[in-house]
């Protein structure tokens, strides 16, 4: 099975928890990113960017952003690496329209964005730290598009999986895709038991002490 159908609907805890017994325990993404609405997520293949800093107009506005674009296929999730102390907006309407034209699932921004409602409107999965009506020409350009970048704290190579929801973002590194996919898989049955014995009186103490899962 697709690794992305297999997480489809992971919710991030259970993806970090599964790294966490991986040894990976520092694989999410500033809690400050947060979802445009409290019910997207999002589960995708990471292409990272970088938009630094640049107050001067290019000869060609907006060229490294519709590179970006152009770069994301079925299944892939832009993950943008913001320099800090820029102000203007990375990401808006007519590049989420772009996207869910080439198939990709959501856009993780460790910046800002704007057009919010109308990219809630269009039901397109996105994360951000903010809001500004400022767009980046003159302000800021891309610089690098599907190379690693650390974002929101987190290392990010081009291919890791991202899983997001409203309790946060968790970054699969690639090579580790297929035993997360399976402790996910693992870890949601001894739940939905531990769920099942929890509501039918169980004690907490007994439930742990069966599954050893919270």
């Amino acid at each position: 099975m697709d690794p992305l159908d297999a997480l489809t609907d992971a919710s991030s805890a259970t993806v970090a928890d599964a790294l966490d017994r991986l040894g990976h325990r520092y694989q999410t993404l500033d809690p400050a990113i947060r979802p445009l609405w409290p019910r997207a997520r999002v589960v995708g293949r990471a292409v990272p960017v970088v938009v630094v800093a640049d107050p001067s107009i290019p000869e060609l506005p907006y060229d490294g952003e519709m590179s970006a674009l152009e770069s994301l296929g079925p299944g892939d999730v832009p993950v943008f690496a913001v320099e800090d102390g820029i102000r203007a907006a990375s990401w808006g309407e007519l590049f989420s329209c772009g996207a869910i034209g080439r198939g990709a699932r959501g856009a993780i921004v460790d910046g800002f964005i704007r057009d919010a409602q109308q990219i809630e409107a269009l039901g397109f999965p996105t994360f951000a730290r903010g809001y500004s009506p400022l767009d980046t020409l003159g302000r800021a350009v891309v610089s690098s598009i599907g190379e690693t970048a650390s974002i929101g704290g987190v290392v990010v190579d081009p291919g890791d999986l991202i899983v997001g929801d409203v309790d946060g973002i968790v970054v699969i590194p690639s090579e580790l895709t297929d035993e997360v996919v399976a402790a996910v898989a693992s870890k949601r049955k001894l739940e939905q038991a531990a769920r099942d014995d929890l509501i039918a009186g169980l004690g907490i103490r007994a439930v742990w002490d069966k599954y050893e899962v919270f």
